[in-house]
C-alpha cells in the first residue's frame, strides 16, 4: 500500500531544519517493521512530499506498529509545516490542505 503525504513549510520555519526534519522522518520510518520503503522528495523550495511503501496493518490510523522515533519525527515536520496532502492508496478520498 501507498501513503502520500505533502507538507509546505511555513513561513517563519527554516528550510534546512524542514528538509533534515525529512530525513529524520524518512529514516524512522525505514525501521518499522512493514515498511518496504519511505522516501521525500522537494516539490518545490516550499514543499516536500512523503511516500511511504508499506503492507497492510503497519502505517497510519489504527496501526498497532506505533514507535516513538517515529511520532517525535512526525511532530518535528508537523512543527514547521502543514500538511497540504494525504492519501493513502485504501482511502476512498484524498484530504487537501489541513490547518
Amino acid at each position: 500500500m501507498l501513503n502520500v503525504q505533502k507538507y509546505e513549510m511555513r513561513s517563519d520555519a527554516d528550510r534546512n531544519a524542514f528538509g533534515n526534519a525529512a530525513l529524520s522522518m524518512c529514516r524512522a520510518v525505514k525501521n518499522m517493521s512493514g515498511i518496504n520503503s519511505a522516501n521525500y522528495y522537494w516539490v518545490n523550495a516550499n514543499q516536500i512530499g512523503f511516500i511511504i511503501d508499506f503492507e497492510t496493518g503497519a502505517w497510519g490510523p489504527g496501526s498497532a506498529n506505533q514507535d516513538a522515533n517515529v511520532i517525535k519525527a512526525n511532530f518535528a515536520v508537523a512543527d514547521l509545516s502543514t500538511l497540504c496532502l494525504l492519501y493513502t492508496s485504501d482511502a476512498a478520498d484524498d484530504m487537501q490542505c489541513v490547518d
